[in-house]
């Protein structure tokens, strides 16, 4: 059935059970809903991760992409602490890239990322820690279930963004394995997110006293069945991941500090890293190259992605991205301690 769907659509998998693409989309297909249900279920089908591409796209209004968005989920509305410089049209919206508004003031959330010079390099290095392999908002009291990423402006090199099929890895895992990671959780913090960011790219915003009160950590499985497919996934990986704990185990104030006031992470955390080099192999993963126009839907709960860098001195590159939320929290606790 999914294939036959790809086919009324002029669409075609990506990597064999990961990600589908379907190509020529105008804005009116998006409003149309058997498209809409028929995305869904692809979305699905292909384990999280669905693209979109038409030439069309390029000129989306920003309350089009919302409502594509609805599709797949209900949008997140509530923006992050010190997120409001980057909103688009004061929707919830946000501005990922390298623009500035007309008064040369950055309006996009920048972070520098490597660079990609072959597929080889689309594999985790444990070397370098390179590329940021992780899944979005584990340090929300109810994670993303999902992302909606629409390209405005692409660089003419560089700056792909990668995807990596969490049910497919995660089942090729060894029995021991798998048992290990049903008993973990990883601890996630918005503070030590913005620090280690920051560390590497000095104009990311930090937050305030007051910003990190208002987010403490908070905890999620290392295994996360998914809701829907039933499948398990691997999940926890994030920027904001400062420590990997038995569950009920405790963390203490004072390691907090360390974790967000400095951005070190623990080194318990290597026990997902260790794991990154083999499920962000080829078998996994989809290297995507951006057009004008381009959209992505992946589900936070089956995929992990990856930014990846370009000329940003010479080129701009200009991302909108909206979350989908659930009114259901991932998380297996609501503190770290």
């Amino acid at each position: 059935m999914p294939q036959t769907m790809l086919s009324k659509w002029n669409g075609r998998p990506l990597n064999g059970a990961f990600g589908a693409l379907i190509e020529n989309v105008n804005p009116k297909q998006l409003a149309d809903p058997v498209f809409g249900a028929d995305a869904y279920q692809l979305w699905a089908a292909y384990n999280g991760l669905l693209i979109v591409r038409g030439p069309d796209l390029a000129f989306l209004t920003p309350e089009r992409l919302l409502r594509w968005g609805e599709i797949f989920g209900t949008v997140d509305r509530n923006m992050e602490s010190g997120r409001d410089f980057c909103q688009v049209d004061n929707l919830p919206i946000i501005r990922i890239g390298n623009t500035v508004d007309h008064r040369g003031t950055s309006n996009a959330i920048f972070a520098n990322e490597s660079l990609i010079k072959n597929a080889a390099d689309v594999r985790y290095n444990p070397e370098t820690r390179t590329p940021v392999w992780h899944t979005d908002g584990t340090f929300k009291p109810h994670p993303p279930i999902g992302s909606v990423f629409h390209c405005r402006q692409a660089p003419t090199s560089g700056g792909a963004t990668l995807f990596a099929d969490m049910c497919s890895a995660f089942e090729m895992l060894a029995d021991p394995v798998k048992e290990e990671l049903s008993g973990l959780e990883a601890v996630c913090s918005l503070a030590h997110h913005d620090k280690k960011i920051n560390l590497s790219s000095p104009t990311y915003p930090t937050l305030t006293p007051t910003q990190r009160a208002d987010n403490p950590p908070m905890r999620v499985p290392l295994m996360l069945t998914h809701p829907i497919s039933g499948k398990p996934a691997l999940y926890g990986l994030n920027s904001s991941t400062c420590a990997v704990v038995s569950k009920h185990e405790t963390i203490t104030q004072e390691e907090m500090d360390i974790f967000d006031l400095q951005g070190i992470e623990h080194e318990s955390v290597a026990t997902l890293r260790n794991l990154l080099p083999t499920v962000t192999g080829p078998d996994f993963t989809v290297s995507w190259t951006w057009a004008p126009g381009d959209i992505v839907v992946w589900d936070n709960r089956c995929t992990l992605h990856a930014g990846t860098g370009f000329n940003s001195a010479a080129e701009q590159r200009e991302m909108w991205r909206l979350s989908l939320t659930t009114p259901e929290p991932l998380t297996s606790n609501t503190s770290a301690g």
